[in-house]
């Protein structure tokens, strides 16, 4: 299906339309047009995502038909956006290889060895495009040698956060770790509840990859860890659940991301979103699993915490309507 596209050519006034536009106007089953390769699309009204406390709309977005592709030189062609990724300068064979014409390979271990490099992460000022009083916005660069490929792969997260399902970008990505293809299925999770619980039950298995998941920060608190060092867990919505397996409990995810006191740019750009209301997050590494269950309350929590490290292992953003 590609891309999830936000405007739109409407049919019947040949204007381009903003999806917004045309969920305000209630256009959904209405003909929509690609502005740039024409293919025909299909309108998706903004959703309701109901979370543990509260329901929350989930933007509205232009798509393809199943099984129907963008020309291959329109910008929300799927295998276009991998290949604007590949052609950004770096030796690609270490980590990103075409292994067919309209796929390529990407290597989850280098990416693994590149979250252990000791780094910096270096402040770049962008204009702000809002105007606000500050005038920028704060971006931050990590430094190292195999930064590069750190950037890569957030990128490509970036790219899949754009797509309605993992099986979207799967043709055009192989996801490679040592001598092993993993599954799409078992390296980006969320934002829905099951695709937690799938993430928890996998990694009882102790795999060495690193993982994706997708989610909205609630809130963050400050802790310390067994040697009094300080940081930040930065604490998912907890979804609203109310399945229960055959022995009577619901199965809850509780998902954090972690970051230490002394990273403090990483630290600055994720507090300086969320006053923004920017709450969507995307990260990747590695996670770590712990299985508690509430037996007075018939619940078991899923517990899943990555640590982030550089700023290249996390993308916030606000696209909820």
């Amino acid at each position: 299906m590609g891309v999830k596209i936000d405007r739109a050519v409407y049919a019947k006034t040949k204007a381009t339309m903003t999806n917004i536009e045309a969920d305000k106007q209630e256009l959904n089953g209405e003909k929509f047009s690609c502005p740039y390769c024409k293919k025909e699309l299909s309108f998706r009204r903004s959703g309701k995502r109901q979370l543990e406390n509260k329901v929350i709309d989930v933007s509205p977005y232009f798509r393809l038909e199943q099984g129907k592709e963008h020309d291959r030189d329109c910008e929300y062609n799927t295998f276009g956006q991998v290949e604007i990724i590949a052609r950004r300068p770096m030796a690609l064979k270490d980590f990103m290889e075409k292994k067919k014409n309209d796929q390529y390979a990407i290597r989850l271990q280098v990416v693994k060895k590149a979250m252990k490099e000791a780094s910096e992460e270096d402040e770049e000022t962008t204009p702000n495009p809002q105007g606000n009083e500050n005038g920028s916005d704060k971006n931050y660069k990590t430094s190292g040698s195999m930064a590069p490929y750190l950037s890569r792969m957030k990128d490509i997260m970036i790219l899949r956060s754009k797509m309605e399902e993992n099986k979207d970008i799967k043709k055009h990505i192989k996801l490679e770790y040592g001598s092993k293809t993993i599954s799409w299925d078992k390296f980006y999770f969320g934002p829905e509840y099951k695709d937690f619980i799938v993430l928890s039950k996998y990694f009882k298995k102790k795999p060495n990859h690193p993982v994706c998941i997708e989610g909205i920060v609630k809130e963050y608190e400050k802790k310390q860890d067994k040697n009094h060092k300080c940081y930040y867990s930065f604490i998912l919505e907890k979804p609203y659940v109310k399945d229960r397996d055959v022995d009577g409990f619901k199965h809850i995810p509780s998902v954090r991301l972690n970051i230490y006191e002394e990273n403090k740019k990483l630290l600055d750009y994720m507090k300086d979103n969320y006053k923004k209301h920017n709450k969507q997050v995307i990260a990747y590494g590695n996670p770590y699993v712990q299985l508690k269950a509430l037996l007075e309350a018939n619940v078991k929590y899923h517990n899943i915490t990555i640590w982030i490290n550089k700023t290249a292992q996390v993308h916030v953003f606000n696209d909820v309507y």
